[in-house]
């Protein structure tokens, strides 16, 4: 089968050549029915052009005429509101009028946009022009990113019940990122559709596994939690886990080695440490009040500590620190990429908030601003308001 637009004749053309031949197309229309090709163009006896019987490999039909620079398309034709306009110096081809999963690109644009489409030139003030118009079909979903899409969708429910299940979540998060099907742009505005989508994507994810966060063991909870900081915080190009570090101070003895459970490298080489606790309710302050003051509960105290200890230990490591954490993880970083230790801070993400009174998180904001000089203190409801924020902000610009 095949599908070509072309002009002749001052005439917008298709050709359409099935590999089961045309006799079936000439009986619906001999019979005054219409003929519907590829859920987008539906035809009549009259828009045969050159109609000749004998030729059985291909039919050819007449979609638009040009009139005042542009080539008119009946709605008939489109099952559109209204005609399409398109101007003659567009470059036209059937990419134009379907798309990848094969339904009508006008059709779409008219219901969505309840006006007269027309793409190019400048005769019109409300014309879409040449350059947009490609790169919105450019950046329509392919068949492939549907599939993706569907297959996540689908095992991220399985995955709350049934054991051993693909996690096509990843595969299509892979697909994502290697996506290149963005035309160049001059402006940012191309992205934002790609971008609200992606962050709905991980917000959508993220609502689901806080509500069956007790089916998730430790370390794949840690995982899952730290792809989605490494989107939310995209200066971070590298982690490592179980990362060993020497401890001067605990044995005055001999040197001693903890280890940090994960380690964030951004794009120069600068570390930070970040600790991710599974999602407890009651874990981040007190229900009731000492002298008149929620305090940290064990859990958020005890993780504070912790990485105080850690950003004190690799602080007191040094230079000496950085050459060995480049030499071990060198094979794993990017081409002349050094590890540094230049007042790494840490990042905690314990708990929920959204239980909390206002006395509660007035206080939980003071402990949490306490320690912004050396780390950042984060819920998983600061998390999902993040995401949501950033959605609107791509959705109001």
């Amino acid at each position: 089968m095949s599908i070509r637009v072309f002009i002749e004749d001052n005439k917008l053309l298709i050709e359409y050549s099935p590999d089961n031949g045309v006799k079936w197309i000439d009986e619906i229309i001999k019979t005054d029915e219409e003929f519907t090709l590829k859920r987008t163009f539906t035809f009549r006896q009259q828009d045969f052009y050159e109609y000749n019987e004998t030729d059985d490999s291909e039919r050819t039909f007449v979609i638009g005429f040009i009139e005042d620079g542009y080539f008119r398309i009946e709605k008939r034709i489109l099952d559109t509101t209204q005609d399409v306009l398109i101007h003659t110096s567009v470059r036209i081809s059937i990419k134009t009028f379907i798309s990848n999963n094969d339904f009508s690109i006008f059709k779409r644009f008219d219901r969505l946009a309840n006006q007269q489409i027309i793409i190019g030139g400048d005769t019109y003030p409300n014309s879409i022009q040449e350059e947009v118009f490609i790169e919105i079909i450019n950046s329509l979903p392919s068949a492939t990113e549907l599939r993706y899409y569907i297959d996540s969708r689908i095992t991220n429910v399985l995955g709350q019940y049934l054991e051993n299940v693909k996690d096509s979540g990843k595969a299509f998060e892979r697909y994502l990122d290697r996506r290149i099907t963005l035309p160049p742009f001059n402006s940012l505005d191309s992205l934002r559709s790609y971008e609200t989508e992606k962050y709905a994507f991980i917000l959508e994810n993220l609502k689901t596994m806080l509500d069956n966060s007790d089916s998730y063991s430790e370390n794949d909870w840690q995982d899952k939690i730290l792809e989605i900081i490494l989107l939310l915080y995209p200066k971070y190009i590298k982690c490592f886990s179980e990362v060993r570090i020497n401890d001067y101070y605990s044995n005055p003895t001999r040197t001693t080695t903890r280890r940090i459970d994960l380690m964030l490298v951004d794009s120069i080489g600068n570390i930070d440490v970040i600790e991710i606790k599974k999602p407890f309710e009651f874990c981040v302050i007190t229900k009731n009040t000492y002298r008149d003051n929620f305090t940290p509960m064990k859990e958020l105290s005890g993780t504070i500590m912790q990485v105080e200890k850690y950003l004190f230990h690799l602080n007191k490591w040094g230079v000496n620190g950085e050459k060995a954490l480049t030499l071990k993880y060198q094979s794993q970083l990017p081409n002349e990429l050094t590890i540094k230790v230049t007042n790494p801070k840490g990042l905690i993400i314990i708990g929920r908030d959204h239980n909390l009174t206002e006395s509660q998180r007035f206080d939980f904001e003071i402990i949490k601003r306490k320690y912004s000089n050396i780390m950042d203190i984060i819920t998983y409801d600061d998390l999902l308001k993040r995401l949501e924020n950033i959605i609107n902000r791509f959705i109001t610009q």
